[in-house]
């Protein structure tokens, strides 16, 4: 049997809100593939996670401020 103990994580009360979302334009629109935050430890930088990919991703994507809750979503002008 082992003596060696863990130190866990505190649990978070809240998960942290990303500072970018990921989104790739698709059609005539865009679709959001996922989420960037800032690291944890404060160094320059972000951790980016990308949930999902659109059919014939050319592997652009922009990463953009999310938006209010009650803003409309901007219009495709690229």
């Amino acid at each position: 049997m082992s003596t060696t103990t863990t130190t866990a994580r505190p649990a978070r009360t809240t998960r942290p809100k990303p500072s970018y979302i990921a989104r790739s334009k698709v059609g005539n629109g865009w679709l959001t593939i996922g989420a960037a935050w800032q690291f944890r430890s404060g160094e320059p930088g972000l951790s980016v996670q990308l949930n999902t990919l659109p059919i014939n991703f050319d592997g652009r994507f922009v990463l953009l401020e999310p938006l209010e809750n009650g803003e409309p979503e901007p219009k495709a002008d690229e």
